[in-house]
């Protein structure tokens, strides 16, 4: 009887600052409403940027975001945002990955961060252009939530 007392103290001790409680939902948005400026994707085919386009519209339909192209010169959106911004260059195939992502995280105006994703191939077979670039912006919107941004 003494150990079926134990074992949900036990348990608590463990769990006290790593384990996401019971029943309760983790984050599943950014906490506030971020700016992100999306480069040019590295090897995006010109003029159209079609896989630039594309992420840039999978990121502005996630919650809490402004999404902005910063390329061209077109930096002045981007810098006048006052809020939380992140400067995103995204990386197609690159290193034999789905994609990876270098970003910057500014707030209060002063650049706080430089991080990375990589978004790993899919293990069977190839995917489409397109389906991967889907992906990298799921997977790169949940990285920044799970970071607390």
């Amino acid at each position: 009887m003494r150990s079926t007392r134990l074992a949900p103290i036990a348990l608590a001790a463990l769990c006290t600052t790593g384990c996401q409680p019971i029943g309760v939902p983790g984050a599943t948005a950014l906490r506030s409403t971020w700016m992100f400026g999306i480069e040019r994707m590295r090897d995006d085919p010109e003029p159209r940027l079609p896989y630039t386009n594309q992420f840039i519209a999978d990121l502005a339909a996630m919650p809490s975001v402004q999404v902005v192209y910063v390329g061209d010169g077109n930096m002045l959106p981007f810098n006048a945002w006052q809020g939380g911004k992140v400067l995103v260059s995204p990386w197609l195939r690159a290193e034999g990955n789905c994609m990876n992502i270098t970003y910057t995280v500014f707030q209060s105006g002063q650049q706080q961060a430089v991080f990375g994703v990589v978004v790993p191939p899919m293990p069977a077979g190839s995917e489409p252009d397109s389906a991967c670039v889907d992906r990298a912006a799921s997977q790169f919107y949940q990285a920044l939530v799970l970071q607390g941004l």
